[in-house]
């Protein structure tokens, strides 16, 4: 039994699957979104690709405010323009602003997609982040602000069987799977992660001490 966080922390609240959403099994197979209607990816990687298109953040959207979701004909009509299928480049929202065209020094952004598993069901979330972001930025940013401070350390991120340090920085999308660990042996790996963080950095002070 993997145990939940409050449900005041962000990931709970955006990412929880509804009672009555089909189940999806864990595994390597075909992933099927939760949010959009009848469709199924054939792996992780085009199903990550499928959460940064406009279908899927229009459906996310209408889940979170317990509005009824779009399948693709629907979101078709809705906004008179093609949904991509998975893998393909997203599409922009029906109520998306125009965005301006962000001057090349501009620091890019990265999405950062978080697989959930809960018994038999299994959810995602996307999270757009700054590029450099380490891992304890992004999971700042999945925890409310008024959260306690042990929220951020009770749970890990993990690409497959490994955990993502704390102060590894992102370069590049990303696809994590999201691990509770409970307080205690968070506070143990935040730790762990410090220790390593300041041995790296006496070591680069030595190798510019040398030169």
């Amino acid at each position: 039994f993997v145990p939940f966080l409050p449900k005041h922390c962000l990931w709970y609240i955006c990412c929880a699957p509804s009672k009555s959403a089909g189940l999806i099994m864990a595994g390597r197979g075909p992933v099927k979104c939760m949010a959009c209607p009848g469709l199924v990816c054939p792996d992780r990687e085009a199903y990550r690709q499928h959460c940064l298109t406009g279908w899927h953040k229009y459906n996310s959207n209408q889940r979170m405010l317990g509005r009824t979701t779009l399948t693709e004909e629907d979101y078709l009509a809705e906004t008179s323009g093609p949904a991509p299928d998975c893998g393909t480049s997203p599409a922009t929202p029906p109520d998306a602003v125009p965005e301006k065209k962000a001057p090349e020094t501009s620091t890019a952004s990265l999405s950062v997609c978080v697989v959930f598993r809960h018994k038999d069901e299994k959810w995602s979330h996307s999270f757009m982040v700054p590029k450099g972001t380490t891992i304890m930025d992004l999971k700042k940013s999945m925890v409310k602000p008024s959260s306690p401070s042990d929220d951020v350390v009770s749970f890990s991120l993990k690409r497959g069987l490994v955990r993502a340090p704390h102060f590894e920085s992102l370069d590049r999308d990303e696809t994590f799977d999201f691990v509770f660990v409970g307080p205690e042996e968070g506070k143990a790996l935040l730790e762990r992660d410090e220790r390593r963080q300041r041995e790296e950095e006496q070591q680069a002070a030595q190798r510019e001490m040398g030169k």
